[in-house]
This record gives structure tokens, sequence and C-alpha cells, in this order.
């Protein structure tokens, strides 16, 4: 088991517990300053909990990557104490693959003293990451080993049901990751611009003006430069039956969807967490923001 950072807060009680999952080759660093901005708030019920447990090992396999997540979540538990880790409330939040393996750490911890509360995924590839996906899958076995496979199922959709809320982020734009359609379940991208000259100098541009020089806190607008991203026009009846049934299956549900404009290009993956807050606090501090606001929300 991995060691873990924790919120050592005297006052706070550990009734909710805010956990942090990071992506394929992630480590728990790139969620430090979501860790730093939810410490901030200081709110009495909340312990966040940022496992290392998965750091060197995001090719294992989803499922193994899960339960020493789970494993964790219930080492902190009994740290707590019989008296406080009873009816613990769990929070979960994933980046990219982060998202995919939350769903699968929920599974497993269907418990009576755990209660699942929010469920956040950011730049999350839901539909399978071989939708409108640049990335084959046999490419994608080769650089995940494991997980790679694994990118292409959807196992235990119904866990989702079981949180109270469900938020989802997805960049419209400037992420070679993650698709914008994978991440929203959706079939299209409405931001898309068609082909054109400009849209093929625009990225260009927006990155030449999008140095790190000052503080522009401008993530939740769309920016001039929309880029083409690719080709969302296949009418939804040639997507595979699969894909229709998860786009079926995730939508019943009840969603909070995101849609974040990067301004900065080629970085939209990592700005939206702001992986290193020395230089991408400009790019993606509102997002954070946001999704600390969403966790908090009182009940």
């Amino acid at each position: 088991m991995g060691r873990v950072l924790r919120c050592e807060l005297e006052i706070c009680s550990m009734r909710h517990l805010v956990v942090l999952i990071h992506g394929l080759h992630g480590t728990a660093g790139d969620l430090a300053y979501l860790a730093k901005l939810l410490k901030a708030r200081h709110a009495v019920d909340m312990h966040v909990l940022v496992p290392t447990c998965n750091e060197g090992k995001t090719g294992s396999g989803i499922d193994a990557q899960a339960q020493r997540v789970v494993d964790s979540i219930v080492n902190e538990a009994l740290l707590l104490g019989p008296e406080k880790s009873e009816n613990i409330a769990v929070s979960l939040i994933g980046h990219s693959l982060g998202g995919l393996i939350s769903r699968m750490v929920a599974h497993k911890l269907i418990q009576p003293n755990f209660k699942l509360r929010h469920y956040v995924s950011i730049a999350t590839p839901r539909l399978g990451s071989q939708f409108k996906s640049i990335i084959p899958p046999d490419a994608a076995a080769v650089v995940a080993g494991q997980t790679g496979k694994e990118l292409f199922l959807t196992p235990f959709l119904e866990t989702l049901t079981a949180f109270e809320s469900r938020t989802t982020y997805g960049c419209a734009q400037y992420d070679l990751s993650v698709g914008f359609e994978t991440s929203l379940i959706r079939i299209d991208n409405p931001y898309l611009e068609p082909f054109s000259t400009r849209s093929i100098t625009a990225p260009f541009k927006a990155l030449m003006n999008s140095m790190p020089v000052a503080y522009s806190f401008n993530f939740t607008s769309p920016t001039s430069s929309q880029p083409q991203l690719r080709d969302v026009s296949t009418p939804a009846g040639e997507f595979s039956i699969h894909v229709q049934q998860m786009l079926h299956s995730l939508n019943s549900l009840i969603w909070t969807k995101i849609a974040v404009f990067p301004t900065r290009p080629l970085f939209g993956h990592v700005d939206v967490i702001v992986q290193d807050e020395r230089w991408s606090i400009q790019f993606g501090h509102s997002v954070i923001q946001d999704i600390v606001k969403r966790v908090l929300e009182p009940h």
C-alpha cells in the first residue's frame, strides 16, 4: 500500500472523505493544487486523501489500481478509530484515467459504513478512449499495458447511481488526450470550428498569446480561438451498438456537465487540474475553484 498525503486538521471530524485520483502516468502531485484549495476551506467535516499507491503502476489495469485505492481508503477509515469510521461520506475526484478508476473504486467500496456523495471526473474518456480518438486500441495497449486495453471497456455503470451527485468536466479544445465528446458523454462537439485556414493558424496564434505572464482566470468562457479538433459529423446511427448503449446508459443519469475552454494549446489536459502551480495556475484556477465549490456544497 502506498503512502498517503493527509489533511492534518485536528478540528476536522473526518466524516467527509474526499479522495483525489490521478491519471495515466500521473502522480499524486498532479492534484496537489486541488488538494491545497480543498484544505484551505477548513471544512470541519472534511478530510482530503491523495493516494500515491498507483504511482508508477498506472499500466497495471483499472481493477488493480482501484483495489489499491480502496485499500488506502479502508486503511484511512481504520486510522480514525471505530467511533469515527462509521457512516463516512466519500467523494471521488478523478482526472483522466482517474475518473474511470474512481468508478471502479465506488463499485468495490459499497459497504454499510461508506456513503457515496460526489463523483467528479475531469477530462475522463467516459465512452472509452476509442470513441473519437486518434489512438487505436492496439497502440493504447502498447503504451499503457493492461490499462490501455481496459480503457475500451465500461464496466459498473450502475455504480454511478449510488452517488448523490455526478459532475463531469471536458475540454472543448486543446486536449489531445481525451476528446470533448467522450468526457462529456456526447456524440458531437458543438464548439468545433469547420476546417479553414484560420482553424489551422488559430492554435499557433493562441499559443503565442498564452505565455504565462499574468493570471487571466478566463477558463470558463470560450476564447476567440476555436481550432479544429476532429470530424464529429458522423450520424449517430453509424456509431457502434456498444457506444450507443453506453451513451444511453450514462445519459439516463442526472449529470452536471461543464464545458471547459482552455486558452493554452496542447496543454488543456493538464491545465484543467493545474498540474504545476508555478506554470499553469493562470490557465486552470477557476476550474479548481468550481470543483471545490461543488464538492463542499452543504447537504
